[in-house]
């Protein structure tokens, strides 16, 4: 006759140095964030930007837009929650003013700011679809990357 024994089996227990649940604002175990350069030219104003990507989802997106020879350069710099526009701050498309414009998850205006005044709805309107090229052309642009490197 065979006998045979076993041990207890070992509970699944987590490591003392990581928590079961991770506090709200612990970035920890955030997912790894990855920068991405390019250079675009969504409505005829060219410009290189660099946008930031976490958990494959684009977070930020700072560019430099390239006036004429004798103009400065302008910057701006837009925030996204998914594929919506959450914040802008930078100059204005049409002018050097400093715009700061804030979006709700709807899309509703929150902020929308120019040296004291508000901004217009053509101006915002301008900023959003600036955005939205500017992130449609960072993701492709990235995906296109990302296929050239397997």
């Amino acid at each position: 006759m065979l006998a045979a024994c076993s041990k207890e089996p070992t509970p699944a227990v987590a490591p003392d140095d990581v928590p079961l649940v991770a506090q709200a604002g612990d970035t920890s175990l955030a997912a790894p964030v990855e920068e991405f350069r390019s250079a675009f030219a969504p409505g005829g104003i060219a410009a290189t930007y660099s946008a930031t990507f976490s958990a494959n989802q684009i977070k930020t997106i700072t560019e430099t837009r390239k006036a004429n020879d004798t103009a400065p350069a302008r910057s701006g710099e837009y925030e996204f929650y998914g594929a919506r526009l959450i914040k802008y701050q930078g100059a204005a498309l049409g002018s050097a003013e400093h715009i700061a414009l804030e979006f709700d998850i709807q899309g509703k205006v929150l902020v929308a700011r120019a040296r004291g005044n508000t901004v217009s709805a053509e101006e915002i309107s301008a900023i959003r679809d600036r955005a939205q090229s500017l992130r449609s052309h960072a993701v492709a642009q990235r995906a296109v990357r990302g296929h050239e490197k397997r």
